[in-house]
């Protein structure tokens, strides 16, 4: 047997099955799913994925909520050197159809209200499955009816003897047989319409699950709580397919509901979870989300959108530890990360690079600086996009990432986000960081959360607009309340010349704020919303 690690997730999955059969691999709703279930049920759809004609290289697409069957299809896929492609429910159907067109899926998995709207077009042979087995989801007669199949009958027509392909004709576990190579390709926010898709491999996700293991210190007796969308990779792979894979529990919430999220953290003794820092702020608006309600609860993980300060000393004080990590898609989500023993010094500072990650630092000429754009490397790291050579071309040097986030690096070698190239707000030919402004606002009395971003304006080319949500019984601030305030802070031309009140951002199929949207929101103002800076 070779020394060369087994990166595939249904081969870790095969031995915790073995060593753990009886655990819970999954929570979801009312039904418990063992580890020794999960193994046989993704066996079984590797059966059924290789009756229809799936063969190593083929995409398989899921298109639901936060559902088992994530984790469940990945291994199954995985066994049959399938690539999964989940993709988020929230999308329109013309992005869906949009995304098979470029994808290819030989199979399309459907949750039954999107099931609804009939069978997508396509030139090739595609299957269409409707998940008919959810509690949460609805009846699915009308997606039959259209003409889709039932997934569970269709599973549950096999054996789950089926291990893994095996080119030399045998199947056997702890083998070299597992297939390597592509797992899952993910399409990166607000890229449904461009298909700026990244393909990670197997290699990719077993590296960044190690940088994961050593840096948040978990083990596969921990349960994770996943209600980050799961066709993202937060939700995907932060941790939880380590966990999924090795044995370890996952409390999988079909969609993001505090009250209902802080239920299920007490009552399966949930230890991490990852969310955006949108999703900490409503849970901190909860009062049992705090160590005395939730004993067993210490890693909140907080990534995916820039952590300011305050929200991570709150979640100290409320006995937690906030580890903030800083990742994304091309990375299989493992970049950096700030261990909770740093908060007090480093507080909102994205830390250092994880074990098995190099990264840099380079000013506009590609030198290295102690500000400037972030680049990254390393086993976790892809080296182009899948099917976009222009893109490709735009963002990969060798075997350099570049990450298009703005850093700078203090003499104990932390690292700071300053910006995002693709965020910056050009105002009269000036550059404005946007998150600059918004950590400021954000500690403004009475804000819970701030989005700050340019908006077109016919004299400055842009400027800069804020959209706040308020903390419940706090009084809506006025634009010259907003203005004063910043100035205490912020030179002249960075304070906000435009302002919205909303009780919750539009968010992306990322759970992120969608800032297009807000775009269009600040469009629809009248002018006499507006106002000059006096």
């Amino acid at each position: 047997m070779s020394k060369k690690p087994i990166f595939n997730a249904a081969h870790a999955l095969d031995r915790a099955a073995h060593a753990h059969p009886q655990r819970i691999a999954i929570h979801y709703g009312s039904r418990e799913i063992s580890v020794r279930e999960a193994a046989i049920t993704s066996r079984k759809i590797a059966q059924l994925l290789a009756s229809v004609g799936v063969c190593q290289g083929d995409r398989v697409m899921l298109i639901s909520h936060n559902s088992p069957y994530h984790m469940l299809l990945h291994a199954g896929c995985a066994r049959l050197g399938a690539v999964f492609v989940p993709i988020s429910y929230r999308l329109t159907r013309s992005d869906h159809q949009r995304i098979i067109d470029f994808c290819a899926p030989r199979v399309v998995i459907l949750e039954a209200e999107l099931a609804d709207g009939g069978p997508f077009e396509s030139s090739g042979t595609l299957m269409h499955f409707v998940i008919d087995d959810d509690e949460q989801s609805p009846a699915t007669a009308q997606a039959i009816a259209a003409g889709f199949y039932s997934w569970s009958a269709a599973i549950e027509a096999h054996t789950g003897r089926f291990i893994t392909i095996d080119p030399a004709g045998a199947s056997a576990l702890n083998s070299r047989n597992y297939p390597e190579g592509p797992a899952v390709i993910f399409l990166t926010s607000g890229s449904a319409g461009v298909h700026k898709a990244v393909e990670l491999s197997h290699e990719h996700l077993w590296w960044a699950s190690r940088n994961f293991r050593e840096g948040f210190e978990y083990s596969s007796r921990d349960t994770i709580a996943v209600a980050a969308p799961m066709t993202h990779i937060g939700g995907f792979n932060g941790a939880t397919l380590d966990l999924f894979s090795h044995g370890g529990t996952l409390v999988i919430c079909r969609e993001f509901d505090p009250p209902a999220l802080v239920e299920s953290l007490a009552r399966h003794r949930v230890s991490v979870m990852f969310g955006v820092p949108t999703m900490w702020r409503e849970l901190l608006q909860i009062p049992e989300f705090d160590r005395a309600h939730l004993p067993v609860f210490r890693l909140a993980l907080l990534g995916g959108a820039p952590v300011p300060a305050p929200l991570l000393q709150e979640l100290a004080r409320r006995g937690f530890e906030p580890l903030t990590v800083w990742g994304m898609t091309e990375i299989a989500a493992s970049g950096t990360y700030l261990p909770a023993e740093y908060l007090p010094d480093y507080a909102g500072s994205i830390g250092r690079p994880f074990a098995h990650i190099e990264a840099k630092v380079v000013d506009d000429t590609g030198e290295l600086s102690s500000e400037g754009e972030l680049w990254v490397r390393g086993p976790s790291v892809v080296g182009s996009y899948w099917h976009n050579d222009e893109a490709s071309a735009a963002h990969f040097s060798g075997s350099w990432l570049h990450t298009g986030d703005l850093v700078r690096v203090d003499e104990a070698g932390m690292m700071w986000v300053t910006g995002r190239i693709s965020n910056v707000i050009i105002s009269g030919g000036i550059k404005i960081n946007a998150e600059e402004i918004q950590e400021v606002l954000l500690a403004m009395p009475g804000v819970r959360d701030c989005v700050v971003l340019g908006v077109p304006d016919e004299r400055w080319g842009e400027t800069v607009a804020a959209v706040f949500v308020m903390k419940t019984g706090s009084a809506i601030a006025s634009l010259a309340e907003v203005q004063e305030y910043a100035l205490r802070s912020l030179a002249r031309y960075k304070v906000p010349r435009v302002m919205m009140v909303v009780d919750n951002f539009p968010t992306n199929s990322g759970g992120k704020p969608d800032r297009q949207q807000i775009r269009r929101m600040f469009a629809e103002l009248s002018a006499e919303n507006e106002q000059s800076l006096q």
